[in-house]
């Protein structure tokens, strides 16, 4: 094997493209900073985002050594689940992935230590320490039912709380109001991603709740998740929790919850058959980042119609119109199974 397999095996473990989420949760929790009146420090958001990405690649490395098992029983993986597969083809040593892992995970601590409060120290505490245990012994949160909730504390709860304190130093209660229906969708949109997953899964004792509970019983719980999440949006709307603006803007996602629903209630991903499953894991997990994505957009449109463009606004409408482009170019690229996703 040469060098260069080695390299592009390594890269591959990382998987960036799963990365591009993680504008949107920082982003997200510096858009509320603005709203309560506080200037973007550029210096932090800019530090709160890199924490981000060295926890997801960390999760990424660490992921891929404690699931080789289970990575090594899937056959029907899709490019959403089953690993990287770097492992399982023999491009990188295990013990290389795991060395990885650590390092990122002490560069994950620096970063903590260097947080300039004690409750951004003790969030970012808990955020690298869930990252870590997802996977890894002993607490294994996924080998346990408890991945799913845990992806989505960390995705849709920690990661913009600590954007937000780093610049306001306060979790205010409008960020938690409008995580708590993302946090749901996350908690539903893992579950279908370990739905796919979950006869390999069953054979090497990875208990998901998709194994815990089975295929019939995930997908009630799936859809019943839709329905919670936009009933809880619009609820938070209606009391005054959630601007007007920011509801429009995620309420517009609600058809890919019904598209969703629809294609888990026919059976897309009763039978594990890669092709089937693959536009079914592909919007759900993007469904979660267009809600976030929207929510930010939301908060953004609703600084402009009542502040202006002040606080730093302006950089972050700017992330927002980077993460359109490059999501645009991911659709692009995954044009074919859009097509038979539509079919």
């Amino acid at each position: 094997m040469s060098a260069r397999d080695t390299l592009g095996g390594f890269l591959r473990l990382a998987r960036f493209k799963f990365l591009l989420y993680n504008v949107l949760p920082v982003g997200l929790g510096a858009s509320v900073a603005v709203h309560l009146g506080v200037p973007l420090d550029l210096r932090w958001y800019l530090f709160a985002q890199v924490f981000a990405w060295v926890v997801h690649v960390m999760t990424h490395y660490c992921n891929e050594y404690f699931d080789l098992e289970a990575d090594r029983a899937n056959v029907y993986y899709t490019p959403w689940t089953g690993g990287s597969r770097a492992l399982v083809d023999g491009l990188v040593k295990p013990e290389t992935s795991l060395a990885a892992a650590f390092v990122l995970w002490t560069a994950g601590l620096g970063l903590v230590v260097a947080m300039p409060t004690w409750q951004s120290r003790v969030l970012g505490a808990v955020t690298v320490t869930l990252a870590w245990f997802y996977t890894a012994p002993p607490l294994r949160f996924n080998y346990r039912g408890l991945g799913e909730l845990t992806v989505a504390a960390i995705l849709n709860g920690l990661w913009p709380a600590v954007a937000v304190l780093l610049q306001a130093g306060t979790v205010p209660w409008l960020l938690v109001a409008i995580l708590a229906p993302t946090a749901v969708l996350q908690t539903v949109r893992m579950m279908v991603m370990n739905l796919g997953d979950r006869v390999s899964d069953a054979s090497v004792g990875k208990r998901t709740i998709p194994v815990l509970i089975g295929h019939d019983r995930a997908v009630a719980v799936i859809t019943a998740g839709q329905v919670l999440a936009y009933g809880m949006l619009t609820a938070f709307a209606v009391l005054g929790w959630i601007p007007w603006l920011v509801w429009i803007a995620m309420a517009a996602t609600a058809p890919m919850s019904v598209w969703l629903v629809l294609r888990l209630r026919r059976g897309d991903m009763r039978e594990v058959v890669a092709e089937k499953m693959t536009p079914v894991v592909f919007w759900a997990s993007n469904h979660v980042s267009l809600i976030v994505g929207a929510a930010l957009a939301g908060m953004l449109a609703d600084i402009l119609v009542n502040d202006g463009t002040g606080g730093g606004v302006l950089v972050l409408v700017g992330v927002v119109a980077v993460y359109a482009a490059l999501f645009g170019h991911r659709l692009w690229l995954a044009r074919g199974r859009m097509r038979r996703s539509l079919v």
